[in-house]
């Protein structure tokens, strides 16, 4: 990757996070931890954030909560709702949230999405680059006319 991208982390169980966080550093990311939903979105006010990877239970905010707010802080943020006690239901309101989902007991698919994840982010910021004056609205024109 040639500029580092952040992802902020959302969970209340610090090992896991402390584990999960580790391994994205690995792979090239900056991270930022939150151990709830509150921090969050302090973080999310005070930093720029490419993507958020965010806990479904949480003592709190919930997950689906967090990540609404998140994107109202910043629309075009990339999330992932990452839950242990997923159902249908579930997976469709994180579908309305355009969210990626991932049950914590099949890791490897979340694994391999944040291979591409990378990818993707770098190529939206490409586009960025490339629409008039850095403008988003003129990124996602381009965004558009390359699918």
């Amino acid at each position: 990757m040639s500029k580092q991208l952040t992802i902020l982390l959302v969970d209340d169980e610090k090992n896991f996070l402390d584990t999960i966080d580790e391994r994205i550093q690995i792979k090239g990311f900056r991270t930022l931890l939150a151990y709830s939903g509150e921090q969050a979105l302090e973080l999310a006010k005070a930093n720029h954030v490419d993507a958020a990877i965010v806990d479904l239970k949480m003592s709190g905010m919930d997950g689906l909560v967090c990540i609404a707010k998140l994107k109202e802080i910043h629309p075009d943020l990339k999330t992932v709702l990452l839950t242990g006690y997923g159902d249908a239901k579930i997976r469709e309101a994180s579908d309305g949230l355009e969210a990626a989902y991932f049950e914590k007991s099949e890791m490897n698919s979340f694994w391999t999405f944040m291979k591409s994840l990378g990818q993707k982010l770098e190529s939206s910021m490409a586009e960025a680059g490339y629409a008039e004056g850095g403008d988003p609205e003129g990124a996602k024109h381009l965004s558009d006319n390359h699918k």
